[in-house]
């Protein structure tokens, strides 16, 4: 799909790919390290056994994940709505050797018409890329129609009690009713024309938006239930790191627990797969 011309970009394409050349400078560290690895941890469960099956990586970003997936076998679609992190993504995976089992579209997850109906075995969605859309609704029936009808989708969505410190810390009520009523808030950046609208999600709701599009939740965890991005000296040692990571799995599929966790990650199949 070709690039969309500058005035015709998304705020969400202008941030990605202004930040893309230095996205992953971001998340070099123990904690994302740690991070990183509870994810795959909770995402190994629902990999094909089929090493054929076509896999889509929604949101792909700088590949992370589709560098890892290539690398357990598996043919891969990468989708991003930003050129230039499709780039960065295409320049990992030529450097892995991968190109023959990858694929790569610029797409809106809202529109994913270019992908074929029923093609792929899982999707991934790492990284809360369905809550920038402007229409999570949209997007989950839109992954929906990808999806084989044994389709599996693990993908990650913004908590919404993690934001209630960012409404207290500016002091304003009426901005923190508005978002515990409607869920959406923004992406702060620096240029107020790259800012862009997120929707929360609270477990609950979570539930009811992937149910009324056509999916079956059968797991989700808090992610993550520690703070450890606030406590990143924790984790220097690999030996701390899997003493916090084994505590951190003990919790994160209590219900009193998922509160506290920025993230909500979810797998679910095709309902009736």
């Amino acid at each position: 799909m070709a690039s969309m011309s500058r005035s015709k970009r998304s705020a969400v394409q202008r941030y990605h790919d202004r930040v893309a050349g230095r996205y992953d400078d971001s998340y070099d560290d123990a904690y994302w390290q740690w991070h990183n690895a509870l994810t795959w941890d909770y995402l190994k469960p629902y990999l094909p056994r089929d090493l054929s099956a076509t896999l889509l990586d929604l949101g792909c970003g700088t590949g992370v994940w589709a560098c890892k997936l290539l690398k357990s076998g598996y043919r891969v679609g990468c989708v991003d709505i930003s050129a230039k992190m499709l780039d960065q993504t295409r320049m990992k995976v030529e450097q892995m050797g991968g190109m023959g089992r990858a694929t790569f579209t610029q797409a809106d997850l809202c529109d994913l018409s270019s992908l074929p109906a029923g093609g792929a075995s899982l999707a991934v969605a790492l990284g809360d890329p369905i809550g920038c859309t402007e229409a999570p609704a949209l997007a989950l029936r839109q992954i929906r129609r990808v999806l084989c009808d044994d389709g599996v989708l693990v993908a990650t969505f913004d908590n919404r009690l993690a934001a209630i410190d960012h409404y207290l810390t500016l002091g304003d009520s009426h901005a923190m009713t508005q978002f515990l009523r409607d869920g959406k808030t923004n992406w702060l950046t620096k240029d107020a024309k790259e800012r862009f609208p997120i929707s929360t999600f609270g477990p609950d709701d979570l539930q009811t938006l992937l149910e009324s599009a056509g999916f079956k939740v059968v797991d989700m965890v808090g992610k993550t239930v520690l703070p450890m991005r606030h406590h990143r000296e924790l984790l220097a040692g690999s030996e701390e790191r899997r003493t916090w990571a084994k505590i951190e799995r003990s919790l994160c599929r209590k219900p009193f627990a998922i509160g506290r966790a920025s993230h909500l990650q979810v797998a679910c199949r095709v309902m009736g797969g």
